[in-house]
């Protein structure tokens, strides 16, 4: 992406996640950070994981989802931000509604070769 801002609700309508799933779309990499959009269709979510190497910080725009940080399971919704640090299981397990995020990562993630573990 050339532009220096992007529209989260933009990359929805370009970028949607399919029904019942989730959709990560990067908007922008240096060489220390990764960000990307993260649409979650009514129904959707992602199974418990790891970043070994990466912390991630997740902040929710619209919407809600049962995110999963450790051991702990709550509802996050819009205006929440989640810091995980590498190493942490963490997952928005499920939105029933829909919800839409950002995503930052540290350092700079490889999505040809992700630092992505399934857990559980």
């Amino acid at each position: 992406m050339s532009d220096p801002v992007a529209h989260a609700q933009q990359v929805r309508r370009e970028h949607p996640a399919p029904d019942g799933g989730l959709l990560l779309t990067w908007i922008r990499h240096t060489e220390r950070s990764s960000t990307g959009v993260v649409d979650i269709a009514p129904g959707g979510g992602l199974k418990p994981h790891i970043h070994e190497t990466h912390d991630e910080i997740v902040t929710v725009l619209e919407g809600s989802v049962d995110f999963r940080v450790g051991d702990e399971v709550f509802e996050a919704t819009a205006g929440d931000v989640i810091p995980v640090a590498a190493g942490t299981v963490h997952a928005p397990i499920h939105s029933s509604g829909g919800c839409l995020m950002i995503s930052v990562f540290t350092p700079w993630f490889d999505p040809d070769a992700p630092d992505r573990v399934f857990v559980d």
